[in-house]
């Protein structure tokens, strides 16, 4: 990701903490400006610091995304600080080990909602504002599970949900390269973040 990263503006989800953000730092050390958005306000200011620390802008929202007027105004934020977004991370997740029979529907719909919905509402409010974008082309990274295809015990709900993100990253890349928007998925494997450490 090292070529054309200067200038860029980058949204990432999830960015308090783990993969979102080193993400962050790495691509803001390297010129691209970072918004940030997550649940909680204390690791998104974390973040923003560890950001400038490496030379990078970094702004940040607190943002839930299973609700789409969050997304929104995450996005209208970004915009305002840097411009429209021309690059999106969807990285937010949310996740627990336990099996299925002993899952309770509040459990299930809230992975669903965080994984599957957000990845939707996000990459929807950001198709929808790249026209404006300075960039003539535009990039979309899901970040999902090999889990997504094999299945794993103790995540039912992430495997469904990261599953049908894969899905959705096939279906968008189509109909939206005429957009100028690619759509990838990344599927890093064990990665050592606190939250992973938890479970």
């Amino acid at each position: 990701m090292s070529r054309g990263i200067e200038g860029r503006v980058v949204a990432i989800t999830g960015g308090g903490s783990g993969m979102g953000r080193a993400m962050a730092i790495d691509l803001g050390s390297r010129g691209a400006k970072i918004a940030i958005c997550g649940r909680r306000p204390e690791p998104l200011e974390e973040t923003v610091e560890l950001v400038k620390a490496a030379g990078g802008e970094c702004a940040s929202f607190q943002c839930d995304v299973r609700d789409p007027e969050q997304i929104d105004a995450f996005f209208a934020g970004a915009t305002a600080a840097f411009g429209a977004p021309d690059t999106l991370v969807n990285n937010a997740a949310g996740n627990f080990v336990a099996n299925a029979i002993d899952m309770s529907p509040n459990g299930w719909k809230a992975v669903i909602d965080i994984v599957l919905n957000g990845t939707f509402y996000c990459s929807r409010a950001f198709a929808l504002g790249f026209p404006n974008a300075a960039k003539d082309t535009g990039s979309i990274l899901n970040i999902i599970a090999t889990y997504a295809w094999t299945g794993n015990p103790g995540t039912a709900h992430s495997a469904a949900a990261k599953a049908g993100v894969w899905n959705l990253t096939k279906t968008l890349a189509v109909e939206w390269a005429p957009l100028g928007i690619r759509v990838n998925a990344l599927a890093p494997g064990p990665t050592e973040t606190e939250a992973a450490s938890a479970n």
